[in-house]
């Protein structure tokens, strides 16, 4: 199989193998754990960068991209990062504490958080989420596999993250550690600005009347055990200038021009879509005002390999102060943990 490439996901940068090897050394020769010391992990991540550790061509790649156009450029790509190797399989029941109990080199969240401060984009938590841990996995969980969040093995709709929440990421950077090229699982990605060209105004008009409900996300509510978000709010799905608050097949519309308004909305989606079947060392950063993204699941032949499949992730970002009032832990400049 060949994963179709559309310009929306086209390589922005590849490391080459020195500079990979290079880097992967200067990330190794960080001692603090990121799921136990995390400031200290952050704090050692600044020095490499100030110890010039980092390959400078990675330096200026994010300088660029810091200065492009969102609307037009929603999305970052990158292969052949540094990654941890020879990393066992979770258990499928429970991951999370699994991978804490065998994974003990952090090379791909180094390289996750290198990213978020050379691109000025701090990384939040939520205590609904791996309990607050700044760098999460999208892996498979027995419990959670029929959901639609990143513990599944059924395809994702296309999204905003955390779409209906009251802190919404603006970054969603996600970098691949574990994939079988046999079998077709692709992430997608569309353009917001293609979706309302494509769309036209009197669809767009409909989108913009805060009539549309979609509930928390899968994985919060689970965790959400003393219930305390309540429900979401209605709202619009296109907000602002180009930002849809969107999660197919979750959100729903409460009014009979909504309702054909969102079948036009799936059409064109899927109509619009890129794919990529994302690899070891793969990242893409997702600008999520300005674009969507999703999950396909084609045909799948090696059910273990798919169970063992394996991203890390973190949400960032551009301005810590702007979420301050839900923060359940602060450190001004550095990271938050948000309260929900």
């Amino acid at each position: 199989m060949t994963p179709a490439f559309k310009p929306a996901v086209a390589v922005d940068y590849e490391f080459t193998p020195e500079e990979k090897q290079r880097f992967t050394e200067a990330l190794s020769s960080i001692p603090a754990n990121p799921y136990t010391a995390f400031p200290a992990f952050q704090l050692a991540v600044r020095q490499l960068i100030a110890q010039e550790r980092v390959p400078h061509s990675f330096v200026d790649v994010c300088r660029k991209a810091r200065a492009r156009d969102l609307v037009a450029h929603p999305f970052h790509f990158l292969t052949n990062c540094p990654i941890d190797e020879g990393v066992p399989p979770f258990d499928f029941e429970r991951p999370v504490q699994s991978k804490y109990e065998l994974k003990k080199t952090f090379i791909g969240e180094g390289f996750l958080i290198t990213y978020a401060e050379l691109m000025g984009t701090p990384s939040i938590g939520y205590t609904n989420v791996n309990a607050g841990d700044i760098v999460h996995d999208i892996y498979p969980q027995k419990a959670l596999y029929k959901s639609q969040s990143q513990k599944t093995l059924l395809p994702i709709g296309f999204h905003k993250d955390l779409a209906n929440h009251f802190v919404r990421p603006d970054f969603v950077n996600i970098l691949g550690m574990r994939s079988h090229a046999e079998n077709e699982i692709l992430t997608t990605f569309v353009r917001n600005s293609d979706l309302l060209q494509y769309l036209g105004p009197d669809i767009e008009r409909i989108l913009r009347e805060p009539n549309f409900y979609t509930p928390y996300d899968d994985l919060t509510t689970y965790n959400d055990k003393d219930a305390r978000l309540g429900d979401a709010a209605m709202h619009p799905v296109v907000q602002g200038k180009v930002d849809f608050v969107y999660f197919e097949n979750r959100t729903i519309a409460y009014s009979d021009e909504g309702k054909a308004a969102i079948v036009k909305l799936n059409e064109a989606l899927h109509a619009l879509k890129g794919r990529v079947l994302m690899r070891p060392g793969d990242f893409v950063s997702s600008s999520n005002n300005t674009g969507l993204h999703g999950k396909d699941v084609g045909e799948i032949r090696d059910a273990y390999q798919h169970k063992i499949r394996w991203s890390i992730k973190t949400v960032n970002v551009s301005d810590l102060e702007q979420h301050r009032q839900h923060y359940k832990e602060y450190v001004p400049g550095h990271y938050a943990v948000v309260n929900g």
